[in-house]
Parts: structure tokens; C-alpha cells; sequence
């Protein structure tokens, strides 16, 4: 559900994902444009305790300079989480595993988390849909696809963008074997 207001609409508008069962935290989804020209700001307007980064260096580097600042700085203490995945990739399955329960946790103690990547759809909704599907560990928590289809309800075309995606997301919150076919996703 979208969150923001007319500010925000030409960076594709800040969106409130579903509820992790049994907790008080939210979940929030963005552009990159909405977070890199003043973090701050942004962080600000949404009641954000922590920012979760998905983007490469290289890429945040060339358009958002005083970010890449201010996460370099953010990083160790509450404010910033720093995973950065290749677009349209996925980084090895512990190291998503691993992040997701950091997401995960956060929102258990109620915090307030904000994902994004370049656009906040592909990188963004594969991290979202494996922290709400995982329940208290994959598999075995929330259905993957329903959980998926509320993610994009939620933010329109949010979720997996690639294969390599698509088949990250079952083998960790799927019943650990590849899912079935991406057409129609």
C-alpha cells in the first residue's frame, strides 16, 4: 500500500508491505531515488529506524555520492544495513538467509525497516518476500506464493525479476526444491 504523497510519486512512491505475523514492526519499500538524495529526509518522513541497501557501490557511486557517505557512516550501528546484490542477481543463499532474518528480527522488536535497491522491485521484493514467507525458518513459514502476490498488492511488481531470482526464493522458502515455472510471474 502506498504510503507517500505526491513528492515521492516520480521515484515510484514509498509502499507499506504486508504485516509480519505477531509483530509491531513495519516494512517499507522504495526507489533509490527516494532514500539517496537526503537519507535523512526520507528516513525522517517515513519514521524509519533502519534502511536496508541492496544496491552495488559502483552503481550508488555514479548517481548518489553523498549516500554512499552517509552509509559508509550509518554502517555498525542502527541506522543502515549495507547487502549489496548485483541487479536482476542474487548473492549466495546464506548470505540471503542471513539478511532476512536480520530483517526479520528487526521488525519482531518493532522497529521500522525500509528496503531498497535501484527501483525497489526486483532485489527489494525478493528480500521482502523471504522475510515474510520464512515464518520462523524456510520452509514452513507463510505460502511463497501467496506471500509473493501480496508483496506486488502491496507494491505493484515487486518480487523476483530473473530466474536466478525466482529460483533463490523457492529454494529458501519454497519446500527446497525449484519452483515452478516463472510464466505469468
Amino acid at each position: 500500500m502506498k504510503v507517500s504523497g505526491p513528492r515521492w510519486d516520480a521515484a515510484g512512491g514509498v509502499h507499506r508491505l504486508p504485516s509480519l505475523d505477531g509483530t509491531t514492526g513495519t516494512l517499507l519499500a522504495c526507489a533509490v531515488d527516494v532514500v539517496g538524495p537526503d537519507p535523512e529526509v526520507a528516513l525522517d518522513e517515513f519514521a524509519v529506524d533502519t534502511v536496508v541497501c541492496l544496491m552495488e557501490r559502483d552503481d550508488l557511486d555514479r548517481r548518489f555520492p553523498g549516500y554512499v557517505r552517509w552509509l559508509d557512516g550509518a554502517i555498525g550501528g542502527s541506522r543502515a544495513v549495507w547487502a549489496p546484490a548485483p541487479d536482476h542477481g542474487v548473492v549466495p543463499d546464506v548470505e540471503a538467509a542471513s539478511l532476512a532474518a536480520d530483517v526479520r528480527s528487526r521488525l519482531e522488536r518493532g522497529t521500522t525497516v525500509l528496503l531498497h535497491c535501484g527501483a525497489g522491485y526486483g532485489r527489494t521484493g525478493v528480500l521482502a518476500v523471504q522475510v515474510l514467507a520464512s515464518g520462523t525458518g524456510c520452509p514452513g513459514g507463510r505460502d511463497l506464493e501467496a506471500t509473493l502476490a501480496a508483496v506486488r498488492t502491496a507494491r505493484p511488481a515487486c518480487g523476483p525479476q530473473s530466474d536466478a531470482q525466482h529460483e533463490q526464493l523457492w529454494r529458501l522458502c519454497g519446500d527446497g526444491i525449484e519452483g515452478p515455472s516463472r510464466e505469468g510471474a
